[in-house]
């Protein structure tokens, strides 16, 4: 299995990152790739994306869920965690948990967005301290998203 490929989505999307983030290498997963430094370390945000629903969106937060060591949600208690933006055509189902990873207080800011029979996800994770702090700019770098 570890040589078994795994089908990820096309180029449909495109963005605009801010400034302040650092562009890293892509790979073969990773449609986009940033590190945002901040006091006391470093946050990443990836983008990737699938074809089909992979799983759903209850599957996929309880997925990031589990990176940050917090228990998987019921699926009546989705919509109270979920904030739902309308971005052009896009739908955008985003989230915030502030969880642990190692030890440390680890936070995900994620985007769950659809587009074209594919699942595409925007995923900010890091201490707790600089997710919290780059929010507002990953906020605003959703409203960049658009189609190719």
């Amino acid at each position: 299995m570890a040589n078994t490929a795994v089908p990820t989505g096309s180029d449909s999307l495109i963005w605009t990152a801010p400034a302040a983030w650092t562009a890293k290498p892509v790979s073969a997963m990773r449609k986009g790739s940033y590190a945002i430094k901040g006091d006391g370390g470093e946050a990443d945000l990836s983008i990737t994306a699938f074809p089909g629903d992979t799983g759903g969106l209850l599957a996929n937060v309880n997925r990031w869920r589990g990176q940050v060591s917090l228990p998987p949600l019921a699926a009546d208690q989705l919509d109270a965690n979920r904030e739902h933006l309308d971005i052009g055509d896009l739908h955008v189902d985003v989230v915030d948990f502030l969880g642990s990873a190692n030890g440390a207080p680890t936070r995900i800011v994620g985007a769950i967005v659809p587009n074209g029979g594919e699942t595409w996800f925007f995923k900010l994770m890091g201490p707790d301290a600089i997710v919290a702090k780059e929010k507002p700019a990953f906020l605003e770098f959703l409203r960049t998203v658009r189609p190719r």
